[in-house]
């Protein structure tokens, strides 16, 4: 499923920063309901977009704690969480894809999509070296990803 928290009417994220300034309470009456139909019926995944939502994070969604949460907490969801593409706009005129990366994974994010993973692998394995993230954080992503694959019989 595709973009959480929701799109709305807003300017296109691949080519610009974009703002969502609608309530949260907006959100949830509308945006969060066909996403909480999906975790319902067993999505495996979310997608989540680059949009900042002042109403629930002042950075994009794809690096917010605050949107894992309310997917986590809020919604149930159990599934993976990834990003959208890192090289949008939407992301890269906010902040660089390498402190993006740490900042997606500290929230909670699972998987990272991007085509800048030769920086991204070795700057995130030296942030688990000097212990910015922990392993255990990095597993807990690892079971999520493993297990979807299982399901989806990637892997036996």
């Amino acid at each position: 499923m595709k973009h959480f928290p929701g799109y709305g009417d807003n300017a296109d994220s691949h080519t610009d920063l974009v703002y969502d300034n609608r309530s949260l309470e907006e959100l949830r009456a509308n945006d969060f309901l066909p996403f909480k139909a999906g975790i319902e019926a067993g999505a495996d995944s979310i997608m989540v977009s680059h949009n900042i939502v002042p109403a629930i994070d002042d950075v994009p969604s794809s690096i917010s704690p605050e949107i894992n949460k309310i997917l986590r907490n809020e919604l149930g969801f159990e599934g993976v969480i990834m990003t959208d593409d890192f090289d949008m706009q939407g992301l890269v005129q906010f902040v660089d894809q390498d402190t993006g990366a740490l900042q997606t994974i500290q929230a909670g994010t699972d998987m990272i999509l991007s085509s800048s993973y030769a920086s991204q692998v070795p700057y995130i394995i030296e942030q688990v070296k000097a212990g910015t993230i922990t392993e255990e954080r990095i597993d807990q992503s690892v079971k999520r990803i493993l297990g979807m694959k299982y399901d989806l019989g990637l892997i036996k």
